[in-house]
């Protein structure tokens, strides 16, 4: 081969490697740009023409720090940063340039502001100088969106996080709790340190702790959703019940990358539904009450005895209210039928009085033996059953008035009939004596005795029509003053024949300061009442007895008593003394007994007159003192 064949062949195999490293140099997928040591480009590949919207014959024989083609949107990293960058790789030294953010609007292209960053790698001859510099651009706009937008997501999170109301609060795929919550430290008052792991399980409440792990594992297991409620304490000391929600986050294969979830604060409806079902429960509880008090309202109100109503009280309150000693008893009426537990405890009994409808006491109720003792509750039912039982022990007791009320009318007409039916034997007797007599004293003797038996009937009927006035409040009082001493001596006047015809004793006993007092007062009214009393004395005295009518002052009133030593009233009639139709037991010395209607004439009379009247006797055998208070003119 000829030298000059040789020589052209050297120059083709020189060539050859120029041209592969530009082919080379223009396909690089990377933006390349070669510079001389003192900074001007030198070359630049298509990826740089493409990253940086230039084209090549504007970058060439231009200074990289140029600001025609400077791109770097913060001058002040051209000097500190691309500079000193530059300067060490002059220097031989390969360096990493730092991402910056370039904008290629800043040069009127239609590019776009981008991160890049850069490498600067020296380029050396045989004997080892730099001579030149090649800048490898890589285009990282992309990754550096997709981090700030991660950030963004994450601090946007974190603030969600801080300016919610709930517990934000993540964990790991297998439940372990790693990072910090600042609001689950700002609501538990636990450190970071002590709610790592499991740690959060001891600010649950201890009643609800094993439910809340329970289902938290379950939920780990089967990366279902995790969805409870439980109590968690707050710093302060106190629980708040949460509703809790946990969402597992998968990754690209399907299993659990980790968990986040919250706590939402639920306590006030919570507490609002816990209250609404008391109440209901208790709404419940009181209608069944109200139902067994109704219940029992009418069981007490169809007895019709006092023993009747105690023991289906006892009943009731056994039911209703479960006690076991049920204690009733009425003043002067029941007995108690037990006593107080010996030693029982405070609250372990309760005791009632039994009102009637003027809340005057007439008994009293005692409960006990109850598992856990009386509450208010409880003491309110015993009221309302002993206000029922009171009220029937009332109606018990205006039943039994009645019945002896109506035993009393049946007597009364019975006795009336015998009293009108007495004198007529004596006047038809008489009346056929005055038919077939001639003899004078034969007629005139007759005419006495329908004359007396006349008198008789007429009072009783003057006693009957007094009787109908009382009953229909028509008796009026024609009041003048009137002496005392007038009254009193025609009180005795008028009673004098029934008084001598029993052979009894009378004695008058006058105050000598009484001769002039005076009362505001009917006369004739007065004298009944004195008459009245006199004439039951009379009546109720043994023949031979001893009457005494007292007169005397008391104060701004005239006291008048009338006392005998005759049969006495029996404790059990007295406080009926002046009761209508009411008498004692008639004895055969008795030959006018009255219709029982005198007593309570006087009483009615009296209270006309603004005075009172008042029966005493020590019991029968004893005689009996009748006292009358009139106020004085």
């Amino acid at each position: 081969m000829s030298p000059t064949a040789e020589t052209g062949a050297g120059a083709a195999s020189q060539a050859y490697p120029e041209v592969r490293f530009r082919e080379l140099f223009e396909q690089a997928p990377v933006s390349l740009q070669i510079l001389d040591p003192q900074g001007y480009t030198m070359r630049v590949n298509r990826a740089w023409e493409a990253l940086w919207h230039i084209h090549e014959g504007s970058a060439l024989k231009r200074h990289v720090m140029s600001r025609d083609y400077n791109l770097l949107r913060d001058p002040q990293l051209v000097a500190t940063g691309v500079a000193a960058c530059l300067a060490r790789a002059v220097a031989g030294e390969s360096v990493e340039i730092p991402a910056i953010h370039y904008d290629t609007a800043a040069l009127g292209q239609s590019g776009r502001a981008r991160w890049v960053t850069a490498r600067a790698h020296p380029i050396k001859d045989d004997q080892g100088r730099v001579v030149e510099v090649m800048l490898m651009h890589e285009d990282i706009t992309e990754r550096i969106q997709a981090e700030t937008i991660l950030r963004e997501r994450e601090e946007r999170f974190r603030t969600l996080a801080m300016a919610t109301s709930q517990i934000v609060w993540s964990s790991t795929a297998d439940g372990q709790i790693l990072e910090d919550s600042p609001s689950w430290r700002a609501f538990t008052g636990q450190r970071h340190e002590e709610w790592r792991g499991h740690g959060w399980l001891d600010a649950v409440h201890p009643d609800d702790r094993e439910r809340a792990r329970q289902a938290w594992d379950a939920s780990i297991a089967s990366h279902a959703i995790y969805e409870t409620e439980y109590r968690l304490r707050r710093a302060d000391g106190s629980y708040r019940w949460t509703a809790v929600k946990g969402i597992p986050l998968l990754g690209p294969d399907g299993s659990v990358r980790e968990w986040v979830g919250a706590n939402r604060d639920i306590h006030d409806s919570v507490t609002q539904q816990e209250g609404l079902l008391q109440r209901l429960d208790s709404e419940r509880r009181q209608s069944t009450l109200l139902a067994k008090v109704a219940s029992a309202a009418r069981t007490l109100h169809t007895a019709l005895s006092s023993e009747d109503i105690a023991d289906a009280l006892s009943q009731e309150v056994r039911a209703i209210l479960g006690a076991a000693e049920v204690d009733v008893a009425l003043d002067g009426d029941i007995g108690d039928a037990s006593a107080a537990a010996p030693g029982a405890a405070p609250g372990a009994s309760l005791a009632l009085p039994l009102l009637d409808r003027k809340g005057r006491r007439i008994g009293r109720i005692r409960v006990a033996g109850k598992a856990g003792g009386f509450d208010e509750q409880d003491e309110a039912i015993l009221a309302q059953l002993a206000a029922l039982a009171a009220t029937g022990f009332a109606n018990a007791r205006l039943y039994r008035s009645l019945r002896e009320q109506d035993r009393r009318k049946d007597e009364f007409l019975a006795m009336l009939s015998h009293e009108l039916r007495n004198p007529l034997a004596p006047i038809a007797a008489a009346a056929e004596v005055l038919r077939i007599a001639a003899d004078p004293g034969r007629v005139r003797v007759a005419s006495e005795v329908i004359a007396r038996q006349v008198r008789h009937m007429t009072s009783l009927v003057n006693d009957l029509l007094d009787v109908s006035r009382v009953t229909r409040g028509l008796i009026k009082l024609d009041k003048t003053l009137v002496g005392i001493g007038t009254v009193v001596a025609s009180a005795v006047e008028q009673s004098r024949p029934l008084v001598e015809a029993r052979g009894h004793a009378l004695t008058l006993e006058m105050a000598p300061e009484l001769a002039t007092a005076r009362v505001h007062g009917d006369a004739t009214r007065l004298v009944q009442v004195i008459a009245n009393l006199l004439g039951n004395a009379a009546k109720y005295t043994p023949n031979g007895g001893r009457i005494v009518l007292g007169a005397a002052r008391d104060g701004m009133r005239v006291r008048l008593c009338v006392e005998d030593n005759g049969i006495g009233i029996d404790s059990g009639l007295l406080p009926q003394a002046f009761d209508l139709f009411t008498q004692g037991e008639r004895t055969p010395d008795r030959s006018q007994g009255g219709l029982g209607i005198g007593l309570a004439l006087v009483r009615t009379m009296v209270a006309l007159h603004g005075g009172e009247v008042q029966a005493h006797s020590d019991g029968p055998g004893k005689g009996c003192r009748f006292t009358v208070w009139l106020p004085l003119a």
